[in-house]
């Protein structure tokens, strides 16, 4: 393994310091409508196809388009978690670079909420809904939330904690929590009700871990009902679509991983044997239907294609938290690095977008690999570093 932690700190600071020097900023793949110069898209489906065509595209037409970088909040959050994990940099280097990314966080507070909360820097279209850079979302609001924990209990940053409460308060008060079989779902922005697994466990998680923290019964009691509902809509084989009800029937890798990771830290906020035993159950269909031979995580459970950076990035984090509670998950996370490693990395540190069958989109993507990636690679080098020095 003394191989692996050595590359693992060559291949992190490569990283660190490329996200440093942009300020971690980068392109994203869904902020084709920011574009300037982009045509009019005046419907849902022109919208749509507008934003897909950029994503998809091995040719970056960004700056053609007047699709300028910006800071994203999700970005943000994932660097502070980063650096709260170790983060490839040295003291005092690495408490300056965490206080950056909380103030950062602040700044980027969406306004319009009484609570903090968080959403994207672009506006979103998908075949389930439509939101604009205004809507703060559950996704982007628990990856902050937990980063500030992260802050708070490694460095005791002024404030992060306060931020914490305030956002998981945010669902409480914002998100609508919608009753069905089991328990009852979070939405994905307020005044949602799309029962998407992963913004509902990630909601739940957030609630469950301030809720421990804080002795809270109200988050508590959300965080319960959320768990209840993703455990009572549980595949047999231990699989969960991306969402109920037909046009999410669908089982990919990084959502997968979200759950999984939500429900763990939901087992331990919450000191059930029930959610241990779900995530269990989970864990090995993820280990077992969503990654190939050579480490590589398949895009869904039918398709090995598109190979995507954050399925990489998030896969080895899953591994590595799995890991913790059963040691012999390490050497998965390991396998993905090693493929993160060979076949996703880029001559300049940073990591592609997407492999596909004949050719590669090589667009650094700061939210959707980058951020990710520093981030599951400053815990697997924590994890590594417990492990073998005590």
């Amino acid at each position: 393994m003394s191989a692996d932690a050595d590359d693992l700190a060559r291949v992190g600071s490569a990283l660190e310091r490329w996200c440093r020097q942009r300020e971690w900023k980068g392109p994203d793949p869904y902020e084709a409508l920011n574009g300037r110069r982009m045509p009019p898209t005046p419907t849902p489906t022109s919208r749509r196809i507008a934003i897909q065509l950029l994503k998809r595209s091995p040719i970056d037409f960004r700056k053609p388009l007047g699709v300028d970088p910006q800071h994203n909040s999700a970005t943000i959050a994932h660097a502070l978690a980063g650096y709260s994990a170790g983060g490839f940099v040295a003291e005092p280097e690495r408490l300056e670079s965490a206080g950056w990314a909380l103030r950062r966080l602040e700044d980027l507070r969406v306004r319009s909420c009484s609570e903090p909360a968080w959403g994207y820097h672009f506006d979103v279209e998908t075949r389930f809904f439509r939101y604009g850079p205004e809507t703060p979302n559950t996704i982007a609001t628990a990856f902050a939330g937990h980063a500030l924990l992260d802050a708070d209990e490694e460095f005791g940053l002024a404030g992060a904690r306060e931020l914490a409460v305030g956002s998981a308060r945010f669902f409480l008060e914002s998100i609508e929590q919608t009753e069905g079989p089991g328990g009852a779902f979070f939405g994905y922005y307020p005044g949602d009700r799309t029962p998407i697994h992963n913004a509902s466990m990630l909601a739940a998680s957030l609630l469950a871990r301030v809720g421990a923290a804080t002795g809270d019964g109200d988050f508590l009691a959300a965080a319960e009902a959320a768990v209840g509902y993703a455990l009572a809509h549980q595949r047999p084989d231990g699989s969960w679509p991306y969402a109920e009800g037909g046009k999410g029937d669908w089982i990919d890798n990084f959502h997968t991983g979200y759950v999984l990771d939500a429900l763990l830290r939901c087992a331990e906020a919450l000191d059930s044997n029930e959610v241990r035993e779900a995530w269990a159950r989970g864990l090995d269909y993820y280990g077992r239907a969503l990654f190939d031979p050579d480490g590589a995580p398949r895009f869904t459970d039918t398709s090995r294609w598109p190979i995507d950076g954050q399925c990489v990035a998030q896969a080895i984090e899953t591994f590595v938290r799995a890991a913790a509670v059963e040691p012999d998950w390490e050497r998965q996370a390991i396998a993905c690095f090693r493929f993160g490693l060979a076949r996703m990395r880029r001559r300049d540190g940073a990591f592609i977008f997407q492999r596909r069958r004949r050719w590669a989109n090589r667009t650094p993507h700061m939210r959707w690999v980058q951020a990710p990636m520093f981030r599951a690679l400053a815990l697997l080098d924590r994890h590594l570093d417990r492990r073998i020095h005590g």
